[in-house]
């Protein structure tokens, strides 16, 4: 697949089979995110995989309940998802990557940012489906989280991509004209 190929048709996938993606795809997937740019070439990712099916369910359940008991009540549609017994955070992904970023880093969002990118081209570009969750941030302040992910108490923590095989079509979203504030020549 052509680099904008894969660019223009990857999509967020919120419906994955059961089986897992074999190891070495994963491996090479994160090759891909650790080839990301870095601030000051400092390497700083380091990345926590999950394939654990009932430890991705807790951590969704956790998820699920911390906002609900933190809510202020102004995303009624995330309220009805999270209230959903049967609504994964994860969209029942067989796996999922976190990724943190240890003490040197310089710049650790935006690292992480370009790794992430760069593994759900990745990821697309081998058939796999991928989604960044944004509600999993909550987890990074969490002591039990981080004890399961052996994360150290000073390497920061950055996202949450859930990873695994489509069910059905990948389908390509329509995006927005580009919009360019200002264009100096």
């Amino acid at each position: 697949m052509k680099t904008l190929d894969c660019i223009y048709t990857r999509s967020s996938v919120r419906t994955y089979k059961s089986e897992q993606v074999p190891e070495n795809d994963i491996k090479e997937i994160l090759k891909a995110g650790s080839y990301a740019a870095s601030g000051m070439n400092r390497q700083p990712l380091r990345y926590v995989v999950i394939q654990n099916k009932k430890v991705i369910n807790e951590l969704s359940e956790t998820v699920k309940s911390t906002f609900l008991k933190n809510s202020d009540g102004a995303n009624s549609f995330a309220i009805e998802k999270m209230k959903d017994p049967s609504y994964s955070v994860f969209h029942n992904a067989p796996i999922l990557i976190f990724t943190f970023a240890a003490p040197n880093a310089v710049t650790p969002v935006e690292d992480g940012s370009l790794s992430v990118a760069n593994m759900m081209l990745a990821a697309h570009e081998m058939g796999y489906g991928t989604c960044f969750i944004g509600f999993a941030a909550m987890l990074g302040e969490m002591k039990d989280f981080r004890d399961i992910c052996k994360a150290p108490e000073d390497h920061k923590y950055l996202s949450c991509m859930c990873l695994g095989i489509p069910e059905g079509k990948i389908e390509t979203r329509p995006k927005n004209d580009v919009n360019v504030l200002n264009w100096m020549k």
